[in-house]
């Protein structure tokens, strides 16, 4: 592409043996939706998740940029928490794929999943969204999800903001809420939080908001998912799980009993880009103050 040069390797290498994926077909659907992809990338500091083997092998997390990476990736000097005990704050320079070229990279060294942050270099403090985190107990199944993501659309409904939904794997949801760059972590996450109590309040078979998974029963509403540094797997993102499902875009009205994200492979995914375009692309555009909201919330 133009004077920059990327050459891929091990393209048979399987990636999911029992379904006969191979890294090169990883490759080939990430460089087709890669026009919807990156732009939900793009300026995001990247944490790349890397399965050099494929889903049976060890995985590993890389915040900072890997030696050797091109010259012509851009990054980012940012400051990130560490997991150490006690944490502490250390710099790293951190990739950003910015373009289609960098994204091909980080699939041709085992990222199977896209993982960046909810806000961009430029404005690091401020995310771009609220995130409701859907996630599934084992008592509970992706029906029970459906009927969750309905109940946080409700209320989001009654709050006046508009929410886009996505499959997140094979069991969980995720429901986004693009709002002004003028809110904090701290804003989205006690926002997010107020909503999934309401809702587990009312529904405690159904919705929970306990953590510690010996406890939890239902489906999880995760508000701890809202903070600096956090990450999830970007829309269009293959999931590292049996039959290589793609975190999927969908349409409200898709959301309903029987809806089964197993079908949502990279090859339904690639059509359904090509017969409907972004579907999540007001998540780039929609920009909604969270004020009102939370003054309603109390």
């Amino acid at each position: 592409m133009g004077s920059r040069t990327l050459k891929l390797s091990n393209l048979d290498k399987p990636f999911w043996p029992a379904e006969g994926i191979t890294k090169g077909d990883l490759l080939a659907y990430y460089q087709a939706v890669a026009p919807v992809l990156v732009p939900h990338l793009k300026d995001r500091p990247f944490t790349m998740r890397r399965y050099p083997n494929g889903i049976d092998g060890k995985a590993f997390f890389q915040k900072d940029a890997p030696k050797g990476m091109p010259q012509w990736i851009e990054t980012a000097r940012i400051q990130v928490t560490t997991r150490d005990r006690p944490r502490q704050r250390r710099w790293i320079r951190a990739p950003l794929v910015n373009d289609e070229l960098a994204l091909l990279w980080m699939v041709n060294m085992g990222c199977i999943d896209m993982n960046a942050w909810y806000s961009r270099v430029d404005r690091l403090e401020r995310p771009d969204f609220v995130l409701f985190d859907l996630d599934p107990s084992p008592d509970v199944g992706f029906a029970e999800t459906v009927q969750v993501a309905l109940l946080v659309k409700e209320a989001l409904d009654g709050l006046g903001l508009q929410s886009f939904p996505k499959t997140s794997s094979a069991d969980g949801m995720h429901v986004l809420v693009p709002i002004e760059r003028r809110h904090t972590y701290d804003d989205t996450r006690r926002f997010s939080e107020i909503v999934a109590g309401a809702i587990a309040r009312s529904y405690p078979k159904l919705a929970t908001t306990q953590w510690a998974k010996a406890k939890r029963r239902g489906v999880l509403i995760d508000a701890n998912q809202n903070g600096e540094g956090k990450t999830i797997a970007s829309a269009y993102s293959v999931r590292p799980r049996p039959g290589a499902p793609v975190s999927t875009p969908l349409r409200w009205e898709e959301v309903e009993p029987g809806l089964d994200p197993l079908q949502f492979t990279m090859a339904a995914v690639q059509e359904r880009v090509a017969k409907h375009g972004d579907l999540f692309e007001p998540v780039l555009t929609v920009r909604q103050r969270l004020s009102e909201a939370l003054k309603a919330l109390g």
